[in-house]
């Protein structure tokens, strides 16, 4: 399932995109997501990862990301991985109007074995958490 969206924020892209960089900040602006941590030392480069725990339907999910792409100021790619789903995200950050940024949000969510099946009936479910992230991403930055 494909999730796009883009949204515009308070803030100077280079320090906008630090933030987002930082995916153990996640759980201060995404109400989907419980916990997240930082696995590896600091400064996010390819390879570092984040564990971030998830709340979905109610139940408690572990996901384990890692940077696959890094061209800072204007792009990250992370692979979340769990254990009943897998999720490629893209974060992009550019200039907006004067002191803001732009933010292109894409993540590709998958489920994995014989709940694939069950995608076509989240779909709705998916992109209202997507929805929800990025409201509280522009409530937590302005």
């Amino acid at each position: 399932m494909k999730y796009t969206r883009e949204i515009e924020v308070t803030g100077e892209p280079a320090d906008v995109f630090t933030y987002l960089a930082d995916f153990s900040h996640t759980a201060e602006w995404d109400p989907g997501v419980e916990e997240s941590r930082r696995l590896t030392d600091a400064p996010t480069r390819v390879g570092s990862r984040f564990e971030l725990i998830a709340s979905f339907r109610g139940n408690r999910q572990r996901f384990e990301y890692v940077v696959t792409d890094y061209d800072e100021p204007r792009r990250i790619a992370l692979r979340g991985e769990g254990q009943k789903a897998v999720s490629d995200d893209v974060i992009m950050v550019s200039g907006g109007a004067a002191g803001r940024t732009r933010i292109a949000y894409e993540a590709d969510i998958r489920l994995k074995g014989v709940l694939r099946v069950a995608e076509p009936f989240l779909r709705g479910t998916f992109t209202k958490m997507g929805d929800d992230a990025l409201e509280g991403l522009k409530a937590k930055l302005g």
